[in-house]
């Protein structure tokens, strides 16, 4: 055999495998559905492969979550702030609109003096605008669109404890809920405390990467300390039922959430989980699964051991 002809043997040799080893992946995963696999009594033993009932399970009412008491002392100082430019700018209109009316009846002001009053003017404008864009990017629009004197009380009450500003960090997969809405808070206490949304906080969480909801909690709950984290509870949109699956069945393969359904005394299938919603409980899921279906909730991994060789063909 020349040398041209082994070179090209093994080009074909080579070609085939690559094939071969792009089937077998597509086999077990891409976009073939799991295929089912059978396990005897004693396999399912031997194993440890347990299996349980799913039962019907209402919707929850909202969505848990963490929260945490903030520090109401750079909000009060930014107010204070944008209150003193706005005092500023107040006085320094009326002085250019003096000085121009000086201006154009007598003379008596020089035109150095008139430009000197609406540059200061101006330059107290910025000073406004600069404070009212740090409010609303520190603080959200459920803060600085407040009217005046909404937002005056809400200050007045945190100075005087009679309020308190809490965080809550918002799930990826809980919608965003509008001002107003009511979100329950719970403590060391046993006691169930309620907080009114806001709105949304424009910066993330730096270690858990979520989203923030700004809610005021008023009244005689308003006696937590500042930094102290707590448990919350967000209202979530209506759902139908539908079933919890235990922690036990859940098995992440590649970038989802799997479980095994007992389809028959010696079969199995793997079923992707999705559209769910995670409670202390297990996972709260809507659709994909049934009532009265057996779920493998141990033995999980093995299962998909023995489903990965089916899969490539071996």
């Amino acid at each position: 055999m020349t040398r041209y002809a082994r070179v090209r043997r093994s080009l074909g040799v080579l070609l085939v495998l690559t094939i071969g080893a792009g089937g077998a992946g597509y086999a077990h995963g891409g976009d073939a559905p799991p295929q089912p696999i059978t396990l005897s009594a004693a396999e399912q033993a031997r194993l440890g492969v347990q299996t349980q009932v799913l039962t019907a399970a209402p919707a929850p009412q909202g969505h848990a979550s963490t929260a945490r008491v903030l520090d109401p002392g750079p909000l009060i100082q930014l107010d204070a702030d944008l209150a003193a430019a706005s005092a500023s700018l107040a006085a320094s209109r009326a002085e250019a609109g003096r000085t121009r009316k000086l201006y154009t009846e007598d003379r008596t002001a020089s035109a150095r003096a008139l430009e000197m009053a609406e540059a200061q003017a101006q330059a107290d404008l910025q000073r406004v605008n600069g404070a009212q864009r740090r409010l609303l990017l520190e603080w959200g629009e459920g803060v600085a669109r407040l009217p005046a004197r909404r937002r005056a009380a809400l200050l007045n009450d945190l100075a005087h404890v009679r309020s308190e500003l809490v965080r809550i960090e918002l799930p990826a997969e809980a919608p965003v809920p509008p001002a107003g809405a009511v979100v329950r808070l719970r403590g060391s206490a046993a006691a169930t405390m309620q907080a009114k949304v806001l709105g949304m906080l424009p910066v993330a969480d730096p270690r858990l990467q979520t989203r923030g909801v700004l809610a005021e909690l008023s009244g005689s709950q308003a006696q937590l300390a500042v930094g102290q984290m707590l448990g919350a509870q967000l209202p979530g949109s209506a759902s139908p039922a539908g079933v919890i699956l235990a922690r036990g069945a859940l098995l992440r393969e590649g970038s989802q959430v799997w479980a095994y359904v007992q389809t028959g005394p010696t079969t199995f299938v793997r079923r992707e989980v999705t559209g769910f919603q995670p409670l202390t409980a297990g996972w709260f899921v809507s659709g994909g699964f049934a009532p009265g279906e057996r779920v493998v909730t141990a033995g999980a991994a093995a299962l998909l051991g023995v489903e990965a060789p089916a899969g490539g063909g071996d």
